[in-house]
């Protein structure tokens, strides 16, 4: 039954946003109201979550406080990880009530929760308190599939800062909200109320700023301003895009007490990001980096980041996934036409949308033809397996939209498929043949 009104009823109906606020009272109340007991940090915005809330896990928990985290990658808790396979950013809310409750009974400080705009929307996140708000960006006219204008996406996104001051407020945890200065709506952020605002930087005045800023292909070193103190940092993390994230993640846990010198330490052995930017090196002399980018402002970043750090070719590995607007895709396509000096159109999730009419969207933003710099081979493990015995010397091989993820949903069938240990295989058997 709830699938048949699944499937007739409009995402926004007022019946099924009902449902969804009804569903997340009744988990609540069920599970006793486990953020009551935590100190909820929550992160939304169009790229980067995920991201920020690994780092925040991983700094809080370096710094010796006990932490949970939900994100798209994995569920935290504390040391003990497990692989988020749902592929959602946010849980249905008896799920995450139930998430939290366990990090409650395993005696948690602190909870990072990922937050997209469609649980905001749907009160997916309703009886959660919400401590420490942050927005990483708004980029993208992402998901106007669902929110129809770009000005109810950012409606949306408010709407978690908004409620920040009218949340249950725990005794001794000032309400804070965290607010990327460089952002095109910085403004509209910085102006809702809180009891504490944190802003952060690359280029302009801001709480938390960076400056001196130097990347390499295997690091980031920069200055790290903070309210009364400075100091030299250098992370394995790659791009001005990880800085941002970077920087979004430290303002939170300073805002809880996280002294630099703790942050400092931790951040030189920070072991990275399932799926984001990760180098799969097995000794070739090019480089195979597998990014979650999707998005056209996180391919952007992506490309534009190793474009800066590539002596040889760019070659992207991309196909749209099913359930994105046109406009979208076709945005992420003009960002590949314009920076990768080599385009192979694959098949990413396609759902229940035929790939070949997603492929056709993409062509029109790509007006190369055939064997010019660009090859369309709709198999994805053909795809790589072109690009990467195709690549020189110099050269990096981008695998992108996909990321951690380990399984391929096309129709109705889910089929075990995981882009790093594809680009294994296929290495192994490369390098095999080049001995």
């Amino acid at each position: 039954m709830l699938n048949y009104l699944r499937n007739i009823l409009p995402p926004r109906s007022k019946l099924r946003l009902l449902y969804h606020k009804i569903s997340a009272i009744l988990a609540a109340v069920y599970y006793r109201f486990p953020s009551h007991r935590l100190k909820i940090i929550a992160v939304t915005g169009t790229s980067g979550k995920s991201t920020t809330v690994e780092l925040i896990h991983y700094l809080l928990q370096s710094a010796g406080k006990k932490c949970g985290g939900i994100s798209t990658i994995n569920f935290h808790l504390g040391d003990r990880v497990e692989t988020n396979t749902t592929l959602r950013t946010s849980l249905r809310p008896w799920t995450t009530q139930k998430l939290l409750q366990k990090m409650v009974q395993q005696g948690m400080e602190f909870c990072v929760l990922e937050v997209s705009s469609h649980a905001i929307d749907q009160n997916r996140i309703w009886g959660i308190a919400v401590d420490t708000a942050i927005i990483t960006n708004i980029r993208d006219n992402e998901h106007l599939d669902y929110h129809r204008t770009f000005a109810e996406y950012i409606r949306a996104k408010t709407k978690l800062f908004k409620k920040l001051n009218l949340s249950f407020r725990k005794p001794g945890i000032k309400k804070t909200s965290v607010v990327n200065g460089d952002d095109p709506c910085f403004e509209i952020f910085k102006e809702i109320p809180a009891d504490r605002k944190w802003t952060f930087s690359t280029k302009r005045p801001a709480s938390i700023r960076a400056e001196n800023i130097k990347l390499t292909n295997q690091n980031t070193k920069f200055t790290l301003h903070i309210p009364n103190h400075v100091s030299d940092i250098k992370v394995p993390l790659v791009g001005m895009h990880n800085l941002e994230n970077l920087l979004a993640a430290v303002s939170a846990v300073i805002s809880f007490g996280v002294k630099v010198n703790n942050l400092k330490k931790a951040l030189a052995h920070f072991p990275g990001i399932e799926g984001r930017l990760e180098v799969i090196n097995l000794g070739q002399n090019f480089s195979v980096v597998v990014d979650f980018s999707y998005k056209p402002s996180a391919l952007t970043a992506v490309l534009k980041t190793l474009h800066n750090i590539t002596p040889g070719k760019i070659i992207a590995v991309w196909g749209g996934a099913g359930g994105r607007t046109k406009k979208n895709i076709q945005e992420s396509a003009k960002a590949l036409e314009e920076t990768a000096d080599e385009i192979v159109l694959s098949t990413d999730d396609p759902y229940d949308e035929d790939p070949k009419k997603i492929a056709s969207a993409i062509r029109e933003k790509i007006p190369r033809k055939e064997g010019e710099n660009f090859f369309e081979i709709e198999d994805r493990y053909e795809a790589i397996r072109y690009a990467i015995l195709t690549a020189e010397k110099g050269d990096t091989v981008l695998i992108a939209g996909r990321g951690h993820e380990k399984a391929q949903t096309i129709g109705t069938q889910v089929i075990p498929f995981d882009d790093r240990i594809v680009c294994r295989e296929i290495l192994e058997t490369f390098l095999m043949n080049n001995d």
